[in-house]
């Protein structure tokens, strides 16, 4: 499939300003091993006073949604600026994460990273459980953002990520996009917890304007509780797809891009398209939205249409997962051309 990308002209398309958040990552990856299996063997250990349970695959990096978004679209060539919060510790950990990638700035203001640990369940399918120390993201709010309103001003887009982990969220998203009259204003909730009728009313009221709401079926399901959609089955279809992305759209009168394991779908609440997920190996869960994310934004600035904006987020993601890493705009293309 030819994407229409020409590969000379991405770094023309202006940059997008990520924020806000910034986590340590380890990740223990439990191959095999289901819920009950890790809780009876902790379980046994706790009993007989404490223990070492071998044998589990681990390892530390940067994560965070922000970060994770900006080292994506980094590696797709695409220009960015990541605005976060960082200790010492943390800022040699991104410097180091981000050396030779040009085409990113960090703006990186005082205080503590996040951490996480993310179980990573390889049983039956993959899946992911974080716990998380939010750190100094849980407060990031306007204030944060004084004297870089002259960054978000002139970014072709603004990227809002992980405002379920930010008491201030509503709060950071008015700032930054009312500073960004131009941008293409961009939000991931990640897991909403119980905030989604917060995060519902912040947008009925207009407390912002939004022009994309991209979301995974987890958070489109907390979101449709909230409205009182007709829920997502956890046995769904592609269509099943289709008509919540259409749903939440409509009801909340703003783009919607889902994007799940089995396809994804966008809407404006009457137009809509889905295009099914590549069928890959999966190695790694955790930042793959953010890898689809940043592809579905790239998409948005080199205005492709739909169909080939989701086919392209999906081909990245997908290339993601299977290799655990975030791909060069000439791996996505190498793999699109395969289809």
């Amino acid at each position: 499939m030819d994407l229409g990308i020409d590969l000379s002209s991405v770094r023309n398309i202006g940059y997008t300003v990520a924020m806000h958040d910034f986590f340590i990552d380890r990740i223990v990856r439990l191959r095999g091993i289901s819920p009950d299996d890790l809780l009876s063997s902790m379980k046994g250990k706790i009993e007989a006073g404490g223990g070492s349970i071998r044998g589990i695959e681990q390892v530390e990096m940067k994560g965070g949604n922000a970060v994770n978004l900006a080292y994506a679209l980094a590696m797709l060539d695409a220009r960015c600026k990541l605005i976060t919060v960082a200790d010492d510790y943390g800022r040699m950990m991104l410097r180091h994460t981000f050396t030779g990638l040009s085409n990113v700035d960090l703006i990186l203001l005082n205080g503590k990273q996040g951490y996480t640990v993310s179980l990573e369940f390889v049983y039956g399918r993959v899946a992911n459980v974080m716990l998380s120390d939010v750190g100094d993201n849980a407060y990031f709010g306007a204030d944060r953002l004084e004297g870089l309103e002259y960054i978000l001003s002139n970014a072709s887009c603004v990227a809002v990520v992980n405002w379920a982990s930010n008491m201030k969220g509503t709060e950071l998203a008015e700032k930054a996009f009312n500073t960004s009259s131009r941008a293409l204003h961009f939000i991931d909730t990640a897991d909403l917890g119980g905030r989604g009728k917060e995060f519902v009313d912040a947008i009925l009221e207009g407390r912002f304007r939004l022009d994309v709401l991209s979301m995974n079926e987890n958070e489109a399901r907390i979101v449709a509780n909230t409205l009182e959609l007709e829920p997502l089955p956890y046995n769904y279809s592609i269509d099943d797809v289709a008509r919540l992305c259409r749903g939440i759209a409509s009801t909340l009168a703003i783009r919607v891009d889902l994007h799940t394991p089995i396809c994804s779908a966008t809407s404006d609440g009457k137009d809509h398209e889905e295009v099914r997920a590549f069928k890959v190996d999966s190695k790694i869960a955790t930042g793959a939205g953010d890898v689809w994310n940043a592809a579905d934004i790239l998409g948005y600035l080199c205005k492709m249409d739909d169909h080939t904006r989701l086919f392209f987020a999906n081909a990245s993601a997908a290339y993601y997962v299977e290799n655990a890493i975030a791909p060069t705009l000439d791996d996505v293309l190498r793999l699109v051309g395969k289809e």
